[in-house]
């Protein structure tokens, strides 16, 4: 078994398709394919499946990729040291968060963040949660903003709330349904979806909302694998609906024409932000700093929504 073929998988399922992946690694896509046979003859079994929205693991493709995601990481940390070395880079803060949050949020954390902390250099990613708090856990990251991805928490880790949130359904402000005053289930009948996310637990999360909205069988016409400028641009025209999280939306829909649509007795999906670091780094000055600044944030967003309103 070599390590470069388990570093494949891991990109195929992070990518969605075999064919995206080989765009990504610069090979051949047939080389790829005869790869990941040989891998599933070394194994013995199927590592993952394919479906019109892309692949997804099986259990035993999921764990050979988690160690091929780690493989990659111990590269990409000594490609980072050596970085940091030729760039004079004494203190690195490394954050990761999901992209929807980056397009607004993030940077006004960071730039505050940079503003206090001259002296510190920042590394920003954009990930799914699960993804992130994977990262954390094998010391990627020194601090994500996600929601909670999974029932267990490992106990290396701290979280704070930030703020409490859920998952609303949106729209481009010219869509069909953005101006109906009682709207039903049967409205939402043979529309078009967005998704920001697939084989994920904000997939399963939103699943659930709309199965107790008594919404079944939506048909998603375009998957976006944790780009969420893309769907924002795609909503903004009014002709598809998108379950997201209310919060990081309403901080840029003075930006783009989109709303969120009311439903009467429902019981919203909650979909609360916390802030994550490893339990070890907790009261350190840069983490502590952090996290004011992102409750500042937080708090000034908020009431700017509020005065909107």
């Amino acid at each position: 078994m070599e390590s470069k073929h388990l570093v494949y998988l891991s990109i195929i399922l992070e990518k969605g398709s075999i064919t995206a992946a080989a765009e990504h690694l610069n090979i051949a896509q047939p080389t790829l394919t005869r790869a990941m046979a040989t891998l599933e003859m070394q194994v013995g079994t199927q590592l993952f499946t394919r479906s019109r929205f892309g692949v997804s693991s099986t259990p035993v493709g999921e764990s050979l990729a988690r160690e091929g995601r780690a493989i990659t990481r111990r590269l990409d940390s000594a490609k980072e040291q050596v970085s940091q070395y030729k760039l004079g880079i004494k203190h690195n803060l490394r954050i990761a968060s999901g992209s929807l949050f980056a397009m607004e949020i993030l940077p006004i954390i960071i730039e505050k963040m940079l503003e206090k902390h001259p002296e510190i250099a920042i590394t920003a990613t954009c990930l799914n949660p699960s993804i992130a708090l994977e990262g954390l856990i094998d010391d990627q990251f020194d601090i994500i903003i996600a929601p909670q991805s999974t029932d267990k928490i490992a106990p290396t880790l701290h979280k704070e709330l930030i703020i409490r949130d859920k998952i609303g359904i949106f729209c481009g402000e010219n869509h069909p349904l953005a101006n109906e005053k009682h709207i039903q289930n049967k409205d939402f009948i043979e529309q078009d979806w967005l998704s920001l996310g697939i084989a994920s637990y904000f997939e399963k999360q939103t699943t659930e909302m709309l199965t107790s909205y008594g919404i079944h069988g939506t048909k998603t016409k375009v998957v976006f694998r944790n780009d969420a400028m893309m769907l924002i641009k795609m909503l903004s025209t009014g002709r598809y609906l998108a379950a997201l999280p209310s919060f990081p939306v309403s901080t840029i829909q003075k930006h783009y024409p989109i709303i969120e649509i009311k439903m009467n007795d429902v019981t919203p999906i909650n979909r609360d932000l916390y802030l994550w670091c490893a339990k070890s780094i907790k009261d350190y000055t840069a983490y502590l700093s952090f996290r004011n600044i992102v409750r500042s944030v937080f708090d000034d967003l908020s009431k700017s929504n509020e005065v909107e309103k």
